[in-house]
């Protein structure tokens, strides 16, 4: 079960961002938050389906275990690409700009339009539920049955790995390396928790502190 809902939530993400390409199929900000908001009403459905199969598997101490996972991993992951991004940089791998994925890029060079808003609470919210019952919710326990390892590390560092893959192409490689760091967190938190409720929050808070960052220095 946890295989087919995840194959039908690339599915439905693909599907929802060829239409929304094609409402608004130039370089503007609003052809990607078309993009965005129809690759995410695309894998709704997806997600009251695994929240209907999880209800009876409540998450446990949210407070406490997304606190100290945002505490230790993000700064963690910040380190991690930053060290890297000034090293890359030096030996002209990546560009000199901090801004590490695609959508920082486009949001640092915008106005708060409504598309900009639009944008905002797909790559935060959105992408916060979207990708956490995608990779911890699914992905995470089905690498853990197959693994079948006496912890659950093995597991989590196989779902890092394929969590940052899936980021080539959209994010610098420092930037993929500090998301390799930050989804041991989040799955960390999945394991401690129970559920996907912690790892969600974190992944919300850590979209939006990215995207606060490039609004307040682009003042």
């Amino acid at each position: 079960m946890a295989i087919l809902l995840a194959g039908a939530l690339f599915i439905l993400m693909t599907l929802g961002a060829l239409w929304g390409q094609s409402r608004a199929p130039d370089d503007s900000m609003s052809s990607i938050a078309w993009i965005y908001a129809s690759a995410l009403v695309a894998q709704t459905p997806v997600i009251i389906v695994y929240a209907f199969l999880r209800k009876r598997c409540g998450s446990r101490r949210i407070a406490v275990i997304s606190c100290t996972t945002f505490v230790v991993f993000v700064p963690m992951a910040f380190a991690v690409a930053g060290v890297l991004h000034w090293a890359f940089s030096k030996i002209g791998i990546e560009p000199p700009t901090n801004l590490g994925h695609e959508t920082l890029i486009e949001l640092s060079g915008s106005n708060w339009t409504t598309s900009a808003w639009i944008v905002v609470l797909c790559a935060t919210v959105g992408a916060g539920i979207v990708e956490e019952v995608l990779y911890r919710g699914l992905i995470l326990p089905t690498f853990t049955a197959v693994m079948s390892g006496s912890t659950a590390w093995g597991a989590i560092v196989a779902t890092s790995i394929f969590f940052a893959a899936m980021h080539i192409g959209t994010s610098s490689p420092s930037a993929i390396a500090g998301l390799f760091v930050l989804s041991i967190g989040l799955c960390w938190a999945r394991v401690k928790s129970g559920g996907v409720l912690a790892p969600i929050v974190i992944h919300v808070l850590f979209n939006a502190l990215n995207i606060a960052i490039v609004y307040s220095t682009n003042l």
